[in-house]
């Protein structure tokens, strides 16, 4: 079944387990992040302008999100500018500098770390996406939030099947995540799970 067993004992523990705790992208969703919209926060910046900024950041890396971003603008005609100092920050985003503009592209917590302020208005925008279980990942240039984008990853139709018959056998199911706890929530609820 494609199921590693490290040794016996722990299939003989399998019975003690009252716990299974998952993680959700490849596994309760399919994998496969794609870009579902781009917007733009900041007057001046068209959504191409802030789709240039995010696909340049992201070719640098392979982060499932960043290929997303690299493959929705395949189908634009938008090409990479040279980035440079490029750092990958585990759990935050990535950073870089284009244009003699230092960039900054990922979370909250990243957009704390390099002082981009994000107004009110733009946080409820982003909330309303995570509430519908959408991935989002701000884009500053210096201290301005001036863009947005929203990823998806389809939850797989046998995931709430799965997770019931797991429930049914009397298991909690958890899912862990380094995704916002929004997003968290809204997948969480749509299947039904026991937390997150």
């Amino acid at each position: 079944s494609g199921i590693l067993i490290k040794n016996a004992e722990f299939l003989e523990k399998m019975n003690t387990i009252d716990v299974v705790i998952i993680d959700k992208t490849g596994t309760v969703t399919e994998g496969k992040p794609s870009v579902e919209k781009i917007i733009s926060t900041t007057p001046g910046f068209s959504e191409d302008d802030i789709l240039r900024k995010i696909f340049s950041l992201n070719s640098s890396s392979e982060h499932p999100l960043a290929r997303a971003t690299v493959h929705y603008r395949e189908k634009r005609n938008i090409t990479a500018q040279p980035v440079y100092d490029f750092e990958a920050l585990t759990g935050k985003g990535v950073t870089g500098i284009l244009e003699d503009n230092k960039l900054a592209l990922g979370n909250e917590k990243l957009m704390e770390e390099v002082r981009a302020d994000i107004s009110f208005e733009i946080k409820k925008q982003v909330e309303t996406e995570q509430k519908s279980g959408k991935t989002v990942s701000y884009l500053s240039e210096g201290n301005t939030v001036i863009g947005f984008v929203v990823i998806s990853d389809k939850i797989k139709e046998s995931s709430k099947e799965a997770i019931h018959n797991l429930q049914k056998e009397g298991l909690r199911v958890m899912m862990l995540t380094g995704d916002n706890e929004e997003t968290a929530r809204a997948v969480s609820k749509a299947l039904d799970l026991d937390g997150y």
